[in-house]
């Protein structure tokens, strides 16, 4: 079915798309570029932090276990951004009442919360060989402009999308019952065959 949207709805949902879009990729970029070497960083803090297991590596064990730390802190922030890819992805749908189902999920993945989690595996290999887990806070910690990319700017066009895409998901329903009932009302003027 064709639906017929107020052309300002449907303005303003394709620019809070874009918004939306715009700061998923800003945040795509942080968790890609910064991230692992601030999650780096905090491992070799928590190495150095335990002098007495450190010495007890050899040189060469400890370039294996850095690289192999490294690589791990890669993997998971590249398998997170792969996820924060589909989810913006998604928003490009066409079906607009299923994106709306999806939207409070979307919304819960691109918090702090999920974002620590990344650190699992690092913290994972940190805690095999006796060492402190990383621990990095918050957005803040990566930088300050990711904590206003991810708490404000991200949250803000969020709430705007939603409020927008529930607003034009209404109106589909309200045409599609519309079309239903006209429908029901052409089937039953026919007049029937003897």
């Amino acid at each position: 079915m064709t639906y017929v949207l107020d052309p300002a709805l449907t303005r303003d949902l394709t620019e809070a798309k874009a918004a939306l879009a715009r700061h998923g990729i800003v945040i795509i970029r942080t968790v890609e570029t910064d991230l692992p070497p601030v999650i780096m960083a905090e491992a070799r803090a928590s190495m150095e932090a335990s002098p007495r297991k450190l010495a007890r590596m050899g040189e060469d064990e400890l370039d294996a276990f850095v690289a192999k730390l490294r690589k791990t802190a890669m993997k998971s922030t590249a398998e997170l951004k792969d996820l924060y890819v589909r989810l913006l992805a998604r928003l490009g749908t066409e079906f607009l009442g299923e994106l709306v189902g999806d939207l409070e999920g979307i919304d819960q993945l691109f918090k702090w919360r999920r974002i620590s989690e990344s650190f699992d595996p690092v913290n994972e290999l940190l805690k095999e060989e006796g060492f402190g887990p990383v621990a990095i806070d918050g957005p803040e910690d990566v930088s300050p402009a990711f904590k206003v990319e991810l708490e404000e700017r991200w949250d803000s066009a969020y709430v705007r999308f939603k409020l927008l895409a529930e607003q034009a998901a209404e109106e589909m329903r309200r045409q599609d019952a519309e079309q239903g009932k006209a429908a029901g009302q052409a089937k039953a003027k026919k007049p029937r065959k003897r």
